[in-house]
């Protein structure tokens, strides 16, 4: 017989997990269906792609040659000779432009020589020899383009030809792009199955797990909660209910007990003390409820309930990261005295900074003003900011909204921290709060390619209005799937972060925020929300491709993080990994500079993600490392950790943006990439790491 709780036997392994184990069954079959399927489409799509549209496109291009040559051939019949007709140049261009299927458009007279042209494939081409003009469409002017040409003038007697030319391989990478798409599309869609399936899976289980959490909860020693009467009275059910209140009755009674013996007895009577010591032991190892309370014990809350609504309003924000740069860049004109790249920065760099700042006030507000509350105003900001920035009409507007935007993102992330904290206990905790950061990187894996198709299909205003809708429905899903009348009793206030000033004195802790914790958080927002949208754009990505790029980062991240965690963990060797995580920033940095390919910027992010990977755990395992050490509160070190590394996020986007604007947005990347590695340098030979007598457990929080 298995179940929950069963060991094998002379061992205290506990057998896996069954609603895991279920989710897991079902997300599998769902995934291979959606595999199949997805495959299958995707065959049959592009197995018909070349045969369809290579007539097409050719006729295409066709029709625009004609169109152009007609226009040409009214400027002939006026008696303008070819070599001297104005504005062929600029209309050439206007049209390579319209169309991404088009390479070039050039004139040729009867000679060879090339009389107007435009388009990258004819740079530095001004003649060719006749008999190349009398060749085959494919590679005629350019190797590896189709060239459609139309006589001009008199078909008898032509003055010259006009050309029209279009890439070979351009069905081939629209193919490419296509099954792109759809790789991504289904990568998002099994972090969609699996998340909605774990809801629908706890929902239908939802009385089972709430007696495990019962069982796990007074195996941790806390009897303060019950099964909820609807639940049901009966069975399992009614034992449960039973035992828990009759072990707070007896709590009750034996301090109603003391209580009367401290009435009866002289103050001094050593009985008294005896008797009060030993309640004060009962109650520091055991939670009970309170015997002068007369509210309602709060059932237990399963945190699964948890993670949907912290993905979903993450994914609001995440949809806007591959087009955000290019949005504000559109209200650059507005400001003459700034360049454009240093207004992209603005709006990004204000929603860092005051996401950073909001963090102490907002866990203060969300212990005194209510957790449910809490979030749900949180994502009400967050919902109105994102629908307003749709709108903007201005610099100031943008900016204005994003900051909105960031005040509600700081309180919905560090209230839904507070929820994992008041539900947990110092030995299930960071098994809550890995499903809380597990809900940020799998947002992080769908929102940017999500974000990229929607804004390349319906725009940059339907892709924000998407979100605001969105954030509103985490709100929502808060109050009905986990807080709904069932404000849990918050756990103690949360200390303040306490003074800067040992902490700063500690020069291991310094060398740690000012050469590791800050140059890493600068790259991460400098790369991903600046410089690889805006050099990506530049190239003529797509959104959708930016998205793609974006989302490698995550997928690295992902992979690799938890390796990394326990290896530096296990070797003891934090301080390598986080020197090998900012010479590797460094490192990812070349795809981009040695290749203009397209694998370049892709190979780059992946690296970088995973050079990102190797820092985040050994950084705040130092952390709390050096607090120990030193005496210090391990709460107040990582509040200040977690402050100094937002802070140094803000400076990201201002600092890429000021490098690009002398140079360029490559030069940036390895400049970013440059401090990174120098800092890392500089943390190995000047941090010097202690010999705790055994491994700290890794402290979790976003």
């Amino acid at each position: 017989m298995s179940g929950v709780g069963k060991t094998d036997k002379g061992t205290n392994k506990a057998v896996r997990d069954p609603i895991g184990a279920l989710v897991l069954r079902l997300t599998i079959v769902t995934v291979a269906v959606l595999l199949l399927a997805a495959v299958a489409a995707s065959w049959l799509s592009l197995r018909g792609f070349d045969p369809l549209f290579q007539p097409e496109l050719a006729r295409k291009a066709q029709t625009v040659g004609g169109l152009l040559a007609s226009q040409v051939n009214r400027g002939l019949e006026a008696r303008i000779p070819l070599g001297k007709m104005p504005g062929l140049d600029a209309l050439f261009a206007a049209e390579v432009g319209r169309h991404a299927d088009i390479a070039y458009v050039a004139i040729t007279d009867s000679s060879g020589r090339i009389v107007a042209a435009s388009g990258k494939p004819l740079d530095g081409l001004s003649a060719l020899d006749p008999g190349r003009l009398a060749g085959g469409d494919d590679g005629r002017l350019a190797r590896g383009f189709i060239d459609n040409d139309q006589l001009l003038g008199d078909p008898a007697s032509p003055t010259g030809r006009l050309h029209v030319g279009v890439d070979s391989a351009f069905l081939a990478k629209a193919s490419t792009d296509l099954a792109l798409d759809v790789l991504s599309v289904v990568i998002v869609s099994v972090l969609l199955i699996f998340e909605v399936l774990q809801l629908v899976v706890n929902l239908a289980m939802r009385r089972v797990l709430t007696l495990r959490l019962l069982a796990d909860g007074a195996q941790e020693g806390d009897f303060r909660a019950t099964q909820p009467l609807t639940a049901g009275a009966d069975g399992d059910d009614g034992a449960v209910r039973k035992a828990l209140d009759a072990v707070n009755a007896r709590y009750a009674a034996l301090a109603a007990r003391v209580g009367e013996l401290r009435r009866s007895l002289d103050p001094g009577d050593p009985r008294i003390g005896r008797a009060e010591a030993g309640l004060a032991d009962l109650a520091r190892r055991f939670r009970f409820r309170d015997p002068a309370s007369t509210a309602a014990p709060p059932p237990p809350l399963n945190l699964v309930f948890l993670r949907l609504p912290v993905f979903l309003f993450c994914l609001s924000e995440e949809l806007s990261r591959p087009f955000l740069p290019a949005y504000a860049k559109s209200f650059a004109t507005e400001v003459p005295w700034l360049t454009p790249d240093l207004v992209v920065s603005l709006p990004i760099t204000m929603f860092m900074l005051i996401w950073a700042l909001s963090q102490p006030g907002g866990a203060r507000f969300s212990e005194r003003w209510g957790r449910s509350r809490s979030f749900l105003a949180g994502a009400l900001l967050g919902s109105f900011g994102l629908a307003m920035t749709a709108f903007s009409t201005s610099l100031f507007d943008l900016m204005l909204w994003r900051c909105l935007t960031a005040l509600g993102y700081g309180l919905v992330l560090i209230t839904a921290q507070g929820i994992v904290i008041d539900h947990t206990t110092p030995r299930n905790r960071a098994g809550g709060m890995a499903m809380f950061i597990g809900a940020l990187l799998a947002a992080g894996v769908c929102g940017p390619v999500s974000g990229g198709i929607i804004a390349d299909q319906a725009g940059f205003r339907a892709t924000f209005l998407l979100g605001a809708v969105l954030a509103l429905g985490a709100g929502l899903s808060v109050s009905v799937l986990l807080l709904r009348g069932r404000e849990a009793s918050a756990g103690p206030a949360r200390p303040p972060m306490g003074s800067a000033g040992p902490l700063f004195r500690n020069v291991r802790f310094s060398a740690l925020m000012l050469l590791s914790a800050i140059p890493t958080k600068i790259a991460s927002t400098a790369f991903l929300f600046c410089l690889i949208p805006l050099l990506l754009t530049a190239d003529g990505a797509s959104k959708s491709e930016v998205g793609r790029v974006q989302m490698m980062y995550f997928v690295a991240f992902i992979l690799v993080s938890p390796l990394a965690a326990s290896l530096s963990d296990r070797w003891q060797a934090r301080r390598g990994f986080i020197t090998l995580g900012g010479i590797g920033t460094l490192a990812s940095c070349l795809p981009i500079l040695a290749t203009q390919s397209l694998w370049g910027p892709p190979l780059a992010i992946a690296l970088f993600g995973l050079s990102q990977a190797l820092v985040g755990a050994p950084q705040l395992t130092l952390v709390s490392q050096i607090a120990r050490e030193g005496g210090l509160s391990e709460t107040s070190a990582i509040g200040w950790y977690r402050l100094i590394e937002r802070l140094g996020g803000a400076l990201g986007p201002v600092a890429a943006m000021a490098v690009a604007v002398v140079t360029s947005y490559r030069e940036a990347m390895l400049g970013i990439g440059l401090l990174c590695g120098v800092s890392a340098l500089l943390f190995w030979i000047l941090f010097r790491t202690g010999r705790p007598p055994a491994p700290a457990a890794r402290p979790q929080e976003a």
